[in-house]
């Protein structure tokens, strides 16, 4: 009993890491296909000179640095958070040291002005799909949902931990590398268009919604099963799905000279 009690603790206390790695490579392979043919020999380049062989290992790479000193004042940019008694988020809402909106805008300025900035291109690629995971755009007071408990199907977890990596792991996409191809080629050319519109900021505000929405459906300890991964499992493969075209529209805006 004392170690289940301690386990719920640290799911409860620990930030955990955006969309999972699983997520994050979803992310950036979709992104990969979509680019132009320029940026992505451009991308191959950037890769080349970072610690990784291929791209979509990389994209965790931002999580993987939290514990290096170095990286510290990277610990704010995964996420912003608003006023429960707001319906939206504002550029007003990213302090002085930064959030995932200004390092968003950020990451694509080092890009544009230097293409060999290997970590402006991975810290773009993990904010990207980082901006997508609604609970990245959430509320201060309970650390954007990991202070928020629930059961997932009868094991300790919390808001924040099912949206990150446990929907995902019991969707299958962690081990069923054809889930991956199909994700993506069920992206039409209309999907493509439409999501190509917007800004990180209105980006933002569709997670936002999303988070509302599933706090509106929270209770504290509440299980989470069948049927609630049935309830958001659309909206979890849309968000990966819209994460990869914008991430590739930023990469193209970066480092394709043709693309405006």
């Amino acid at each position: 009993m004392r170690i289940l009690i301690a386990a719920a603790l640290l799911l409860l206390s620990n930030p955990l890491q955006a969309f999972s790695k699983t997520g994050h490579q979803l992310i950036c392979d979709m992104a990969y296909q979509l680019v132009s043919d320029t940026t992505r020999l451009q991308i191959d380049s950037l890769i080349a000179a970072s610690p990784y062989q291929q791209f979509s290992q990389s994209c965790s790479w931002a999580d993987e640095m939290r514990a290096d000193p170095a990286f510290d004042y990277a610990s704010a940019l995964h996420f912003v958070n608003f006023s429960r008694d707001k319906k939206q988020v504002s550029a007003a809402d990213c302090p002085a040291h930064g959030c995932i909106l200004s390092a968003i805008t950020d990451m694509q300025r080092r890009l544009k002005q230097n293409r060999n900035d290997w970590q402006a291109l991975l810290f773009l690629a993990h904010f990207t799909g980082d901006l997508h995971q609604p609970l990245h755009v959430s509320f201060a007071d309970d650390l954007g949902g990991n202070r928020t408990a629930v059961y997932f199907y009868g094991l300790p977890n919390n808001l924040h931990g099912v949206w990150d990596f446990a929907l995902l792991k019991q969707l299958g996409y962690e081990t069923d590398a054809n889930k991956a191809a199909a994700l993506f080629n069920r992206i039409s050319a209309k999907q493509r268009s439409a999501w190509r519109q917007g800004n990180a900021l209105s980006w933002a505000n569709e997670s936002a919604a999303l988070t509302l929405g599933i706090y509106q459906g929270y209770t504290p300890g509440m299980l989470i099963d069948d049927s609630y991964v049935l309830q958001y499992q659309a909206i979890v493969e849309q968000r990966l799905q819209q994460a990869g075209v914008r991430l590739a529209l930023l990469f193209d805006q970066s480092l394709d000279a043709t693309v405006n």
